[in-house]
């Protein structure tokens, strides 16, 4: 029989209902041949069908169809060269069922394709549903296949296998649900960037899919039963009980927009999260909402596994982390809109020794609405270095652009404490981070600083003020001056300026005052020799590029006027004298000096400009062919250390300080 081409579906109907006809007539016909031309309906066509069948026996027959190319709107691109064969189809007055067909076809999207299928067919109401089945479809081929139809899904090299179940539903040309299962397992896969790979995995996908107005209703529900699954950068380990996540989303094909409406992840030991969300999809992808609220997180599970990666390389990097956390955040049209972070029991520590702190108890609140948010975060205890943090608790409120103290918050420092007076912040689209604080550092015991930080033991207490610290576009700036009191005298600090201080390359400007510098207390710190007197200094102009002087114009001497005892020791002479370049040291303990164990001196002092990598060297007041480093005193034993060397390369000179106040041996050509 041959039938000429028409729309619809009437004719496939007519032969159909041909064939349900003849089976219950005794069989008129051993086989029949029905070439049906081109057909078409709503949401498809096909060109060229073909269907032959032949009786096996009363309710039994052989159904072989064929067709050019087939176009359902509903999948992408087009099907060609399509080929079903059902062995044995079942066949009785209410419907035509193959348990058991093998369909071919080529896809322009996907290459050609073999699987066996069943389906079911309704003549009287048109319903239909068709079941294929796919088991160990190899991973690296489907993939590939995938990757050549111009989906993201990269080519993995593979000794895994996907087994596929899908069930299809509909009533005439109309798709009324669809059903799939995939399970995905492999010993190892890998693509050739690295940037994917996986290990003794097994996962498993479950999607419900219902066509609706504007596009599909989906569920998705995906657990992973075991093994490890590696994403460029995150690895993600499958705990003894399985990962889950599930979805219900809308997507609005026309408009080419999702709309999740729920979805959940249960990572069991990490994290429980669910949300919500709106995305549209243009030349960029756009979040027009979203919704995240995020239970039972655990450390370090949550860390090793979600946070570290994106975190290397910075401050936060390398961190031993435990406690608890939950909180949520809201986005419209990309911007946030409000976040809540409560911690529990929070103890971190870099592994590098740089910071700590422990059992940290926070309530983090803020809102883009206009309305301010109470927060507050303490911790028990901490350090920073090797330097001991105790107890304390800061309370602030935040708003759209701003973060600020409210009230002043006292954080311990060893035996002694950092005074924050006053702290804000603020930033925006338009305008970069910019934070300002003022305080002060009441008396912290400089022998347990210097303890902690591994220095030779200072005494005295340290203790400064903090006017108006500023950062904004990177660069800090100091708006007044930033007093020290150290070794017995003041230090200050006046136009600080710094710049990208975590950047590849900081740099620092800064002037420096010292005034009244014990110089007894100094010296006595370091392996120097003793020196009594006191010391001025000043420092200006000092240029720093990643923390190491490149120019600056220094000056150190006895304060004019100063009525203390002044003398100093064979041993601070021998080193003044190395590095200055005197050469005098030596030849103390080859004369009759060497039976005095100090001396009086008027006046010392040393001054470097340093430029280009060179210092221009100085003392207290020229001599012949030199300068005064060390200007003795006219009552015996007078002794002069005078220095000799105009230029000296600097980081010959800073080896020479080093040297001498660690003990060790100096060679002064």
């Amino acid at each position: 029989m041959t039938f000429p081409s028409r729309r619809g579906v009437s004719a496939l109907l007519l032969a159909l209902g041909l064939l349900v006809f003849g089976s219950l007539h005794g069989f008129a016909y051993d086989s029949v041949g029905l070439k049906l031309g081109t057909l078409e309906g709503s949401g498809w066509s096909a060109r060229n069908v073909v269907v032959q069948v032949g009786w096996l026996d009363e309710s039994h027959v052989r159904l072989h169809l064929s067709t050019d190319s087939v176009s359902l709107h509903v999948l992408p691109g087009q099907l060609s060269d399509l080929d079903l064969l059902c062995e044995r189809a079942v066949l009785n007055t209410r419907d035509i069922h193959c348990p058991d067909a093998h369909l071919r076809l080529r896809s322009s999207e996907y290459g050609r394709q073999t699987m066996r299928v069943s389906f079911r067919y309704h003549p009287e109401g048109a319903n239909w549903d068709v079941t294929i089945k796919g088991a160990r479809l190899p991973l690296e081929k489907v993939t590939a296949q995938l990757a050549a139809a111009g989906s993201a899904i990269p080519v993995l090299e593979s000794n895994g296998h996907i087994a596929v179940s899908a069930s299809l539903r509909g009533t005439g040309p109309q798709l009324l649900r669809a059903d799939m299962e995939l399970r995905l397992k492999a010993q190892e896969f890998t693509d050739a960037g690295g940037t994917v790979a996986g290990e003794d995995l097994d996962i498993a996908l479950v999607v419900d899919a219902r066509p609706a107005a504007s596009g599909w209703q989906l569920a998705l529900d995906m657990t992973g039963h075991r093994g490890g699954l590696y994403i460029d950068p995150v690895y993600l380990v499958v705990p003894s009980q399985p990962i889950r996540a599930t979805a219900r989303l809308d997507w609005q094909g026309n408009t080419r927009r999702l709309v999740v409406h729920a979805f959940e992840y249960h990572h069991p030991g990490s994290v429980d999260l669910r949300g919500s969300g709106r995305f549209s999809f243009g030349p960029t992808v756009k979040t027009e909402s979203m919704q995240i609220e995020i239970s039972d997180a655990v450390f370090p599970s949550l860390y090793d596994t979600y946070m570290q990666p994106w975190l290397t390389g910075s401050a936060l990097g390398d961190l031993q982390i435990s406690g608890q956390a939950s909180g949520g955040l809201t986005l419209q049209d990309g911007a946030l809109q409000n976040l809540s972070l409560d911690l529990q029991g929070l103890s971190l520590d870099d592994r590098e020794g740089l910071f700590g702190l422990e059992n940290l108890l926070a309530r983090i609140r803020w809102s883009d609405s206009g309305v301010a948010e109470q927060s507050e975060v303490q911790w028990a205890g901490g350090h920073v270095y090797r330097i001991g943090l105790g107890p304390a608790r800061i309370a602030a409120e935040s708003g759209s652009g701003y973060v600020r103290l409210q009230e002043a918050a006292q954080l311990p420092v060893l035996d002694g404490a950092l005074q924050i007076d006053s702290f804000n912040l603020a930033y925006g689209e338009d305008k970069p981070l910019r934070w300002e604080v003022d305080g002060f550092m009441t008396p912290v015991s400089m022998k347990l600083l210097t303890q902690a930080l591994g220095w030779p033991e200072f005494s005295g207490k340290l203790s400064g003020v903090i006017p108006d610290v500023r950062y904004e576009a990177g660069n800090l700036e100091a708006g007044g001056v930033l007093l020290v009191r150290v070794f017995g005298g003041d230090v200050t600090l006046r136009n600080l300026r710094l710049e990208q201080p975590f950047g590849v390359v900081p740099r620092l400007w800064v002037d420096a005052r010292a005034v009244n510098i014990d110089l007894e207390t100094l010296t006595r710190t370091f392996s120097f020799g003793k020196i009594e007197g006191a010391l001025d200094g000043r420092i200006d102009g000092l240029q720093m590029e990643s923390w190491r002087p490149v120019a600056f114009d220094a000056e150190f001497a006895t304060p004019e006027g100063d009525d203390s005892r002044h003398r100093i020791s064979q041993k601070a002479v021998d080193n003044i004298s190395s590095i200055g370049g005197a050469g005098i040291g030596g030849a103390l303990s080859r004369s009759f000096l060497r039976f005095f164990e100090d001396f009086p001196y008027e006046r010392l002092g040393i001054r470097c400009r340093l430029e280009n990598g060179v210092c221009a060297m100085g003392g207290v007041e020229p001599t012949v062919n030199g300068y005064y480093l060390v200007k003795g005193r006219f009552i015996p034993p007078r002794l002069d250390v005078i220095g000799f060397a105009d230029r000296v390369d600097w980081d010959s000179l800073v080896s020479q300080i080093a040297a001498v106040t660690g003990e060790q041996d100096v060679v002064v050509q």
